[in-house]
């Protein structure tokens, strides 16, 4: 994921707070979106594409609480920061059992704010990677039990790429010690001649779909 891909909501009452923080996070070269109440902060949750919230704790409308559980309600992976005064850290620390992501105590300064930003890009980022991991184990998956199904190596090896994909795989011990045994047969000789195979592997299995 790009940094102008991280849509940041800034919820808060207070327009000057508002204002400095979105700011800051514009000249960082993130993409922000306001709200200066609860309500107008849970309508965008459901508009747009939100990876961030800053929401206010206190606000008119709807508070931060309401805010968080909407906003993990929509989508469980978005990360929520409360921004907090000494009087209500009780709270946050709350919010923070029922899955808020981080909270920030005012008055603050915009570094440490920086701060709580970055660390949720590389979450967002870190969770976008094992999606993508996930779908690559499935594929991965369906085209070893396609290949077992078909008489088993002979009939092709898998690519480079597929290869480094696999060697992931396994060191967490994701695939079984059955697929790692064709695996182990199929990756096995000139990574040229892999290629090959697996592409008329793929042909074949194409045309008998």
């Amino acid at each position: 994921m790009k940094k102008n891909e991280f849509r940041i909501l800034v919820a808060e009452d207070d327009e000057m707070v508002r204002d400095v923080i979105v700011r800051f996070l514009s000249e960082e070269k993130y993409p922000v979106v306001v709200a200066d109440n609860g309500l107008a902060a849970i309508k965008l949750l459901r508009l747009e594409d939100i990876k961030l919230v800053l929401a206010d704790l206190r606000m008119p409308g709807a508070d931060g609480m309401e805010v968080l559980r909407t906003a993990l309600r929509i989508d469980p992976d978005i990360a929520v920061v409360l921004l907090t005064a000494y009087g209500t850290l009780d709270t946050a620390l709350e919010a923070m059992k029922e899955g808020a992501y981080d909270y920030i105590v005012k008055p603050f300064v915009m570094q440490q704010l920086l701060l709580v930003v970055r660390n949720a890009f590389r979450m967002a980022n870190l969770l976008e990677e094992n999606r993508q991991l996930s779908a690559c184990l499935k594929e991965t998956y369906r085209a070893l039990e396609a290949i077992k199904a078909r008489g088993g190596c002979q009939h092709g090896a898998l690519s480079r790429d597929s290869i480094d994909k696999i060697k992931k795989s396994r060191e967490p011990d994701i695939i079984d010690a059955e697929d790692s045994a064709v695996l182990d047969r199929m990756t096995s000789g000139s990574t040229d001649e892999n290629i090959k195979k697996y592409s008329s592997l793929i042909n074949d299995l194409k045309t008998g779909e």
